[in-house]
């Protein structure tokens, strides 16, 4: 195999070994429950697993035919970076509402050409739909607003 071809890989079986880690990670320490009542492990296990086929998908098609290479981006990846950091950084102090825009707000800004008030309606939007899904729909425990 080329040089430029193993390359290709690495993005694929980065994902591979994460999902793989994040679905054992959950079957080892973690509850599964049951259909009718899921446990703390099933997101985990279900989002691992998910990941890992995808991965897999990718790495076989990337086998046949390798995809393009090109230099990394530093600012897409700080801007990557930064909103992970900035999420995890906020959520205690602000909130999950208030950390999310932030984040998406953060990892927006790395993408040129993408307009301040389209930046502001992303994480404003993203934020109501963590808010929809996640507060309303699913009554997870998480504290939206910190001091609300």
């Amino acid at each position: 195999m080329r040089p430029k071809a193993m390359i290709s890989q690495i993005g694929p079986l980065i994902m591979l070994a994460a999902g793989l880690a994040f679905a054992l990670g959950a079957v080892a320490t973690l509850d599964l429950g049951s259909f009718r009542r899921m446990g703390s492990g099933a997101f985990p296990l279900l989002v691992g697993g998910l990941l890992s086929v995808l991965a897999a998908i990718g790495l076989v098609q990337n086998l046949r035919a390798p995809m393009e290479t090109s230099k990394a981006d530093p600012i897409a990846v700080l801007g990557v970076v930064g909103g992970v950091a900035s999420f995890a950084f906020f959520t205690p102090w602000l909130g999950v509402l208030p950390a999310t825009a932030i984040a998406v707000f953060a990892t927006g800004s790395a993408i040129p050409g993408f307009r301040w008030p389209l930046r502001i309606a992303l994480a404003v939007g993203v934020a109501a739909g963590v808010w929809l899904i996640f507060v309303r729909g699913l009554g997870m425990p998480f504290v939206a607003i910190r001091g609300f």
